[in-house]
């Protein structure tokens, strides 16, 4: 791994639980959904909440479906999210 990727980990650390609160408390909102619409409902930018999801699943916060939907934007195959009970 770069460095620099390295370095902008660790700048996030401390941020990550507020992130993943934001996160839960969107999806709170739609349920279930893709990163895009996880986003929306969170009112955080697309690249905080796709590079915060797979921590999230590890930490047994969401799972994913199993589930995919057409993105409106890529027009690709995105999977759909959902928060554990």
């Amino acid at each position: 791994m770069k460095q620099t990727s390295i370095l902008a980990h660790e700048s996030i650390k401390p941020s990550k639980e507020v992130l993943y609160s934001k996160i839960i408390a969107g999806m709170r909102k739609i349920k279930n959904g893709t990163f895009r619409e996880i986003a929306t409902a969170s009112n955080l930018p697309e690249q905080q909440v796709w590079k915060r999801l797979s921590e999230m699943k590890s930490k047994k916060m969401i799972s994913d479906t199993g589930e995919k939907k057409q993105c409106q934007v890529s027009h690709r195959l995105c999977g759909i999210w959902k928060i554990n009970n």
